[in-house]
C-alpha cells in the first residue's frame, strides 16, 4: 500500500484502492472555499500540533520538525492502512512517501527507522524521503494578553498520559526537586483525566504542560484501531518540548523521562497467542534504544530514560515519594486498554489487573467503579460474562507456566535485551506476575 504525506494538497496524487493521500499540518485541502471543496479524496493530520507549537514561544529546529513530520506520517499510515486487507490479516507492507526539510539526513537513518518501526508495529516499512517539507511555525509572542507555555526554569521532560505510571512519574520528579514539562496526547477523554491529575499535583513543585493531538481525519475512509505506533508520536511531542525548553534555558542536553513499569514495558508474551505483533511494544527497551540511536545520529542532545525499567507497578506505587498526593489523584488515573470505548475502566483486561494488583500491593484504595462492579468479585463477573475471560485466562496460564518454564528465554521472546540486564528483566517479570497472582487470589480466581 502506498501513502503520500505533503503539506501542499495540490501535490498529492489521487487516492484509490492502492494509494492513500494525506495533507499534513493543514486542512485547507478539505475546507470549503466559495462552496467548493478542493479535494474530497484526501485525509488530514497534524493541524492541532502545528498550532500548539506556536504557544511554546520559540522556533523549533528543522531537524526536530522533520522528526515530528515523520512521526505524524507514520501515524497516518497506521490509521488509514487497515490490517484486514493484508494477506495474513495483520502484516502491512507500507510504502511511505513523506516530504521533509533535510531528506539527506533522514536517508542516512532510513534503515534504522524502518527497523524500529517494524519491531514496534509488526509491519514492513519503506520510506521515500522527498524535499520541501513543512518548515517549523513562527512562534507566538506574548502580546495582547496571549498566554504562552511557561518554559523558564524547566529542566526535564516527562511523558504524561493520564495513566497511573505517568502520574507517579511526575509526583516523584516534583518530590525530587525536578521541574518538568509534561507532554500529553490531548484526546478528549484522556485530556479530562490529565487535567484532573494536574490540578491534584498543583503546588507540589514547578511544572508546565504541552499537550496536543495528531488528529487524523479521513471522512469515509476505513481506519485501523490497533495504533501500535502511537508511542512514536509521544516521543516526537517530547522532542519538540525538549528542543523548546533547551532553547529557552540554554541547556546543552535534556532528559526525557518515560515513566513505565518494567513489567508492562517489557511486555513479554503471556501466551503463545500474544507473541510478536499481537503484543504492544510501545516502551520496550529495544525500541527505545533504537530511537535513542536515531536521536544521537541526528544530533538531538536528549536522553530517553525510564527510571522504572526494573520496577513493577506495585513497587512504583509502594515506593512513590509522595504517597499523600498519590492517594489524592489515584481515582483520576486510567490504566484500562478498553477505556476509550465507554470512558470507564473495565477491571478485567491485563492492564487493569496489573493496576489493581499494584494498588493492592501498595495499600492504596480507589473509589472508581469498574465495568464489572455490579459483581462482588472478578471471579463472579468472569463466571457470568464472556467479556473478560480471555485476559484472565492468559494471566492464569502465565502464572502457572512461570513456575516451570525458563523465564530468561521467556522474557527474550519480547525482543532483544542487554545481556547484562537479563537477570533484572527476569526478576521484574517474575515479580509482576506474583503481584497479579496475589490480586487474583483476593478476587477468588485462584
Amino acid at each position: 500500500m502506498n501513502i503520500y504525506i505533503d503539506h501542499d494538497y495540490s501535490r498529492l496524487p489521487p487516492s484509490d484502492e492502492n494509494t492513500v493521500s494525506v495533507q499534513i499540518y493543514s486542512r485547507d485541502g478539505v475546507t470549503l472555499k466559495n462552496g467548493i471543496k478542493p479535494r474530497d479524496d484526501i485525509a488530514t493530520i497534524g493541524k492541532p500540533v502545528y498550532d500548539s507549537m506556536k504557544r511554546l514561544g520559540v522556533k523549533i529546529s528543522d531537524e526536530i520538525m522533520d522528526f515530528l513530520t515523520i512521526s505524524l506520517a507514520v501515524t497516518a499510515a497506521d490509521t488509514f492502512i487497515v490490517r484486514d486487507d493484508c494477506f495474513d490479516g495483520w502484516t502491512r507492507n507500507i510504502n511511505l512517501s513523506v516530504r521533509v526539510i533535510n531528506p539527506i539526513l533522514w536517508i542516512k537513518n532510513k534503515e534504522l527507522l524502518e527497523k524500529s518501526l517494524q519491531f514496534l508495529s509488526g509491519d514492513i516499512w519503506n520510506f521515500d524521503f522527498k524535499s520541501d517539507g513543512q518548515k517549523p511555525p513562527m512562534p507566538f509572542e506574548a502580546v495582547n494578553g496571549r498566554r504562552l507555555i511557561n518554559l523558564k526554569g524547566l529542566d526535564c521532560i516527562s511523558l504524561f498520559s493520564g495513566g497511573l505510571d505517568s502520574a507517579i512519574g511526575v509526583i516523584d520528579l516534583l518530590a525530587s526537586g525536578k521541574k518538568p514539562l509534561l507532554i500529553s496526547h490531548s484526546y478528549k477523554g484522556d485530556k479530562k483525566k490529565q487535567d484532573q491529575i494536574a490540578i491534584g499535583i498543583k503546588g507540589k513543585g514547578k511544572f508546565s504542560r504541552f499537550s496536543s493531538s495528531a488528529n487524523p481525519i479521513g471522512r469515509g475512509m476505513p481506519r485501523d484501531i490497533t495504533m501500535r505506533t502511537r508511542s512514536l508520536n509521544f516521543l516526537a511531542f517530547a522532542a519538540v518540548g525538549a528542543d523548546a525548553v533547551m532553547k529557552v534555558n540554554h541547556n546543552v542536553n535534556m532528559p526525557i523521562y518515560i515513566p513505565e513499569n518494567g513489567f508492562i514495558s517489557l511486555n513479554a508474551p503471556l501466551t503463545n497467542r500474544r507473541i510478536g505483533s499481537l503484543s504492544t511494544r510501545t516502551t520496550h527497551p529495544y525500541f527505545i534504544k533504537m530511537i535513542q540511536e536515531i536521536f544521537n545520529n541526528i544530533g538531538f542532545n536528549m536522553k530517553l530514560l525510564n527510571p522504572y525499567q526494573f520496577k513493577t507497578k506495585g513497587q512504583m506505587v509502594n515506593e512513590c515519594k509522595d504517597s499523600t498526593t498519590l492517594h489524592k489523584i489515584v481515582d483520576s488515573t486510567v490504566s484500562c486498554s478498553h477505556w476509550k470505548r465507554k470512558h470507564q475502566q473495565c477491571g478485567y483486561c491485563v492492564p487493569c489487573m496489573i493496576r489493581r494488583a499494584s494498588l493492592l500491593k501498595g495499600n492504596v484504595n480507589e473509589a472508581i467503579l469498574y465495568h464489572h462492579g455490579l459483581y462482588p468479585t472478578l471471579r463472579d463477573f468472569v463466571k457470568n460474562k464472556q467479556d473478560g475471560r480471555d485476559d484472565v485466562i492468559s494471566i492464569l496460564m502465565a502464572i502457572e507456566n512461570s513456575k516451570k518454564k525458563n523465564l530468561k528465554a521467556w522474557v527474550l521472546k519480547s525482543g532483544r535485551l542487554k545481556s547484562n540486564d537479563i537477570d533484572k528483566y527476569e526478576k521484574v517479570f517474575s515479580d509482576g506476575l506474583k503481584e497479579v497472582e496475589d490480586f487474583l487470589k483476593k478476587e477468588r480466581i485462584i
